[in-house]
């Protein structure tokens, strides 16, 4: 069992975007499959939530050492599958990512950053920082799990990790990806732009 695991969000409508993101291509390489290998190249384990055009998106995934988690609820929002995919999380992580699918360049150095800096700090929640704001993805201690699968205040995921700001530790990278995700065909050429000339 891998000490860390990542819950990549992958259940939505991509309403905006007028295509199914998950299945977008950089570079010949789906995004879901791009995502997927940061992670795995990483020793990190891959639980994949899917909802809206789930079994498609289950068959198009070309590493099949991954965990998919079935989100029923995915109408429901992005918080529905945070819920889902921490409620099916297995047992023996320490520490777990949450990636939404639409964020897609976020650089393997940066992940390894961020488990770095939970062997000193293995109690904090962790946030990628460029230019003093907070991208994806936070690395969350796994004692979090059940809070997070049983939340039933108002909010979503950013509610319940504010109310633990007090354990919060910031990690500066170099990677302005951290905060880019695609919501428009706008977006996604300019990602592709972006992906092209790094």
């Amino acid at each position: 069992m891998k000490s860390f695991a990542v819950l990549i969000l992958a259940a939505g409508f991509s309403r905006r975007m007028g295509q199914f993101k998950p299945l977008l291509k950089i570079d010949g390489e789906t995004i879901i499959d791009h995502l997927i290998s940061t992670f795995i190249m990483n020793k990190v384990e891959v639980y994949v939530v899917v909802g809206y055009r789930g079994q498609e998106l289950k068959s198009s995934i070309n590493n099949r050492d991954v965990t998919v988690i079935e989100n029923s609820n995915y109408a429901h929002g992005m918080f529905s599958s945070v819920q889902a995919g921490v409620s099916s999380l297995k047992s023996g992580h320490k520490s777990f990512f949450v990636m939404p699918v639409d964020i897609p360049l976020v650089k393997i150095s940066t992940i390894k950053l961020l488990r770095n800096a939970y062997k000193e700090h293995p109690y904090k929640i962790i946030y990628p920082v460029f230019n003093n704001r907070r991208g994806h993805p936070p690395l969350i201690p796994i004692s979090l799990a059940p809070i997070i699968a049983e939340w039933e205040q108002d909010g979503n995921l950013r509610a319940v990790l504010n109310a633990y700001e007090k354990v919060s530790l910031e990690v500066a990278v170099n990677d302005e990806n951290i905060l880019l995700d695609i919501n428009t065909d706008k977006d996604y050429q300019a990602l592709l732009k972006r992906f092209h000339n790094q």
